[in-house]
C-alpha cells in the first residue's frame, strides 16, 4: 500500500491584478494553474492589506498577559476595538524588548467582500511573503498599491494607496509613513525600500535617507508566499457561521453512527441470544427424546412391580394374610370370590351355603389370632340371594409403629 504524506497548503493571495494560488509543502512553493485541483488541501487566504488596519503599540513590560490587556484598553480609547467582534475581531503579535514590549495589531473587518475567495484560515497579506529585513516593501493588490514595514525580520506595519498615484506621490506617502514611525521608535533604522510594482523602480519611490534596495536575495526577490508567520486566529462570519454548521452536521453524523453502531451490536447481541436459546432448546429436546426413550424401556417393569409390590410390602404381609382367612374358614359351605389387600385395607367377598354358615366365618375372621388387630368395623351383614349367601368383609390393617 503505497503511503500518503501530509498533503500540501494553498496560498489564496491577490497579487498583482488577480487571485493565485499557490500550494506549499512536499518542496518547493508551486503557483497553480487554473485547472489545477487541490486534492483537498487546508487553504489559507492572505486577506488583502486594505481589508486589515495596522496598529503597532508599543506597551511598557513584557508580560504576556498584561502586555495583552494593555493593549486591548488601548485599541478600545483609539476606537479600533469593534462591540461586535472583541478581541476576536484582532490578531495580536507581540515582540518583547528588554523593558517594553511591540504589539503588532491587526484589526480585521466582521465579514469580507464576496470577492473573495472561501478558504479555511484567514491572514494579513504581509504575513504570506518572506519579506526582506529592515525594509519597506511594495507590491500591487489589485486597485491598491500595499506597502509593508519590517522591523529585523518581523512586520509591524502596512497601509495601503490607489494605484493610480504617480511615483511622486507615491514617495511622499512613503515619507509621510516613515517619518510617523520613526517619530513613534517603531522603526531600528531608516527602511530599505524594495519595489514588486511592474514599473516603479525602488529608486523612483525612495524617501530621503532612505536606500533602494533593487537586488534581494532569496524568495523575497520574487514575492513567493510563505507560511512561517502566519497566526490565523480571525475568521470572518460567514466562515465562522459556515464551521458551526459543519460541526454541527459532523457532531449529528456522529450521533448517527453511535446510535446506528448501538443497533448493530444491539441486533447483534439479539441474534447470539436467540442462537443460544435455540441450542438450549435443541439440547432440551434431545435430552427430553433421550430420556422419553428410557422411561418407556422401564414402563413394562414398573407395571410388572405395581402388580408384586403389595405382596412384598412388608408392613401388610398379604399371603399370611390369606392364609388367616383361609383357616377361619369353615370345613365347607364357604367359597371366597375376592380377596384384596391394597392401602392398609383388605376386603373378603365370597358365597356361603347359608346365612348361619356366612355370619360364622365373619366371626372366625374377628376371633383369628393370625387376623388380631385388624379393624373389622367395615364389615357388612350377610345377605341372602336365592340358594346363596353373600358376606362382605372389610378391615383396616394395623399401622405398623
Amino acid at each position: 500500500m503505497k503511503h500518503r504524506g501530509p498533503q500540501p497548503d494553498i496560498v489564496i493571495r491577490l497579487f498583482d491584478e488577480q487571485w493565485q494560488r499557490w500550494e506549499l509543502g512536499g518542496g518547493a512553493p508551486r503557483r497553480l494553474r487554473a485547472e489545477d485541483a487541490e486534492n483537498g488541501s487546508r487553504r489559507t487566504l492572505a486577506v488583502p492589506a486594505r481589508q486589515v488596519v495596522a496598529s503597532p503599540l508599543w506597551i511598557d513590560g513584557t508580560d504576556p498577559a498584561i502586555v495583552s490587556e494593555a493593549a486591548k484598553l488601548e485599541l478600545e480609547v483609539r476606537g479600533l476595538l469593534s462591540r461586535a467582534q472583541g478581541m476576536d475581531g484582532v490578531s495580536l503579535r507581540l515582540l518583547p524588548g528588554e523593558k517594553r514590549t511591540l504589539a503588532v495589531v491587526g484589526v480585521f473587518p466582521p465579514e469580507l467582500p464576496e470577492s473573495c475567495p472561501s478558504a479555511e484560515r484567514f491572514d494579513s497579506s504581509p504575513f504570506l511573503f518572506s519579506l526582506p529585513r529592515d525594509a519597506v516593501t511594495l507590491w500591487r493588490e489589485g486597485d491598491d498599491y500595499a506597502a509593508a514595514f519590517t522591523r529585523g525580520s518581523e512586520v509591524i506595519y502596512w497601509e495601503t494607496i490607489d494605484r493610480s498615484v504617480g511615483s511622486e506621490e507615491l514617495r511622499t506617502w512613503l515619507s509621510l509613513i516613515v517619518l510617523r514611525l520613526q517619530a513613534e521608535d517603531m522603526l531600528a533604522a531608516p527602511p530599505r525600500v524594495v519595489s514588486w510594482i511592474e514599473g516603479v523602480p525602488a529608486a523612483k519611490i525612495a524617501p530621503p535617507g532612505c536606500a533602494a534596495l533593487d537586488d534581494v536575495a532569496d524568495d523575497a526577490a520574487t514575492g513567493t508566499p510563505s507560511l512561517q508567520r502566519v497566526l490565523a486566529t480571525w475568521k470572518p462570519a460567514s466562515a465562522r457561521l459556515a464551521e458551526l454548521r459543519r460541526s454541527k452536521r459532523e457532531r449529528m453524523r456522529t450521533i448517527v453512527l453511535a446510535v446506528a453502531a448501538g443497533y448493530v451490536v444491539l441486533a447483534a447481541v439479539l441474534v447470539l441470544y436467540a442462537g443460544v436459546q435455540r441450542w438450549r432448546a435443541a439440547r432440551l429436546t434431545t435430552e427430553t427424546a433421550r430420556l422419553r426413550a428410557e422411561v418407556q424401556t422401564f414402563q413394562p417393569i414398573a407395571r410388572d412391580w405395581s402388580l408384586v409390590a403389595p405382596t412384598a410390602d412388608p408392613s401388610q404381609f398379604p399371603l399370611e394374610l390369606l392364609r388367616g382367612a383361609i383357616e377361619a374358614m369353615p370345613a365347607d359351605g364357604i367359597r371366597l370370590t375376592k380377596f384384596t389387600v391394597d392401602t392398609g385395607k383388605m376386603v373378603i367377598e365370597g358365597e356361603a351355603k347359608d346365612y348361619a354358615s356366612a355370619t360364622d366365618f365373619q366371626a372366625n375372621l374377628k376371633r383369628s389370632e393370625a387376623l388380631r388387630g385388624i379393624d373389622w368395623s367395615g364389615t357388612t351383614n350377610p345377605t341372602v340371594e336365592g340358594p346363596v349367601t353373600r358376606f362382605h368383609a372389610e378391615g383396616i390393617l394395623p399401622t405398623t409403629p
